[in-house]
């Protein structure tokens, strides 16, 4: 499985956590996978950091508030904050990663969203850390 693979699932598990099912019941079908920890460890980090995630989210999506703002743009958003300030990933890999998988599985609009509101994210210098502060 190669990283945008994953990030696929990554994806889907927090979409599956979002409708009330358990994360770990998900991802145990990669355990066997070599990019297993990688999965492990974003949905984690974006587990960890949602809060921090959603005031981003918040401060940038004008006009927008978070309730309106469809699930999986929120997770794609989330994962992409996740990212670019807890996982230290390049930013232009993580903005272009994020802008595809809304291409696949969001709206016509959405990557134009998606990439606003993390080119600006990216710019504010505001870091967790991972840790969700």
């Amino acid at each position: 499985m190669t990283r945008r693979q994953a990030r696929k699932r990554v994806l889907d598990c927090l979409y599956e956590a979002s409708m009330g099912k358990d994360m770990d019941d998900f991802l145990v079908q990669y355990e066997d996978d070599k990019q297993y920890g990688f999965i492990r460890n974003f949905v984690d980090t974006v587990k960890k950091n949602t809060e921090f995630c959603d005031e981003i989210i918040s401060r940038y999506s004008k006009n927008w508030e978070l309730s309106r703002i469809g699930q999986v743009d929120k997770l794609i958003l989330r994962m992409g904050i996740s990212e670019i300030k807890a996982m230290k990933i390049d930013k232009r890999i993580a903005i272009n990663e994020a802008v595809e998988l809304a291409k696949t599985y969001s709206t016509e609009k959405s990557p134009a969203f998606i990439n606003g509101i993390l080119n600006r994210a990216a710019e504010d210098g505001e870091n967790t850390g991972g840790n969700g502060k």
